[in-house]
């Protein structure tokens, strides 16, 4: 940065006497005009980083000179030093020069250099900003050729990850279900009992507002609901009849199992309490089990998934009894709203029933999650 020079404009001699003494001491050229035209000469010919202009002058006052300096030099600091200080000649100055700084007269002189130094401040910082931003554009273009050859690259390369992101996708759902059909493969009245609860807790869910990586994991939670019978006898959960005390009691524990199972999976992590809870009353009974919890402490996804299991044993052939029509699975979900079920999710499920009807029940052996979230 080469040494700073300042211009002085008045049509009095004296007052620029007075400034040139003023900055004897300051390592500053000085320059000075007399009139507007003068000083518009002086800048064509010598470079000048601040202006400084009073503004009663002859033939051009100190807002046109300003205004026009701005104009033609748009990068010199614009200052006003008069003795008036009328409003209209600031706003004036300030509009059409778009000056720095207004000085009035009688100025102080510490204050005058120190204002000066300021505006050579200012001149320098803008200099060095728009420096700067050329080296950004520079940078920014360099950026967008590299990018520009590397954009095909990350396209590619994006589109292989989704791929391969959606493949594990599809595994991952696969073995959810193989194990979700090893539990029903015990029992052929119960083929397709895992899925079917699954979308109907994932139905229920959307019904009620849930975010969907909340329906996600009770989706899950409902197909693997049952895994824990995998530890049950064969006996006990093919019997055609009704279980005894002792063998309700050794069917009592599925869920217990069924979260020992998944405990390990670190996927399944978050589905491991939804599972051991499900068959939790929300009233707390001693008839809900294994721990007999109550109310809210009970998993969401577990209170879902117990309305969800309940209709789709409600509404299929059982060893002991046929499948009982729609009728009855609303006049079930009313009477044990509140008791067995948590009101809202029965609510959910009843609302679905009344716009979907039987349709809500049709089978559903190969239910699609995500096209379900996506929809």
């Amino acid at each position: 940065m080469g040494r700073h020079a300042v211009l002085f404009v008045d049509d009095e001699a004296q007052i620029l006497k007075a400034l040139r003494r003023v900055m004897r001491r300051e390592d500053v050229e000085v320059h000075t005009a007399g009139c507007g035209a003068e000083a518009l000469g002086i800048l064509e010919r010598t470079p000048c980083q601040v202006v400084v202009s009073d503004q009663r002058m002859p033939e051009m006052s100190g807002v046109d000179l300003l205004a026009a300096v701005r104009e033609r030099h748009p990068d010199i600091v614009r200052m006003m030093l008069t003795g008036f200080t009328e409003m209209d000649v600031a706003v004036e100055a300030i509009n059409r020069g778009e000056i720095y700084r207004l000085i009035t007269k009688p100025w102080n002189d510490d204050e005058l250099r120190a204002i000066l130094r300021q505006a050579f401040d200012h001149y320098d910082l803008r200099q060095e900003v728009r420096r700067l931003d050329r080296i950004t554009r520079e940078q920014n273009r360099r950026l967008q050729d590299l990018n520009r050859t590397l954009e095909a690259k990350v396209e590619e390369r994006t589109r292989q990850l989704r791929d391969k992101a959606r493949e594990l996708e599809t595994a991952y759902y696969e073995t959810i279900r193989a194990l979700a059909e090893a539990v029903d493969a015990k029992d052929r009245y119960t083929r397709g009992h895992s899925e079917r609860v699954g979308a109907y807790a994932a139905m229920i869910a959307r019904q009620m507002g849930l975010r969907s990586q909340i329906i996600e994991r009770i989706y899950l939670a409902g197909v693997l609901h049952d895994v824990g019978k995998l530890g049950v006898r064969d006996a006990v959960i093919t019997k055609p009849d009704r279980l005894t005390p002792e063998e309700y009691e050794e069917m009592k524990r599925h869920p217990e199992i069924g979260a020992r199972i998944l405990e390990p999976v670190s996927f399944l992590r978050d589905v491991v309490p939804c599972v051991r809870h499900h068959h939790e009353w929300f009233d707390g009974s001693e008839r809900g089990y294994p721990d007999r919890l109550r109310g809210e402490a009970i998993p969401l996804p577990s209170r879902v998934i117990l309305v969800a299991d309940t209709v789709d044993a409600m509404t299929t052939d059982r060893p002991y009894r046929r499948a009982l029509p729609l009728e009855r699975v609303v006049r079930e979900l009313h009477k044990f709203s509140g008791s067995q079920f948590d009101p809202a999710c029965a609510a959910a499920c009843l609302q679905l029933i009344e716009e979907l009807g039987e349709e809500f029940i049709q089978p559903r052996m190969h239910f699609d999650i995500r096209a379900f979230l996506e929809g």
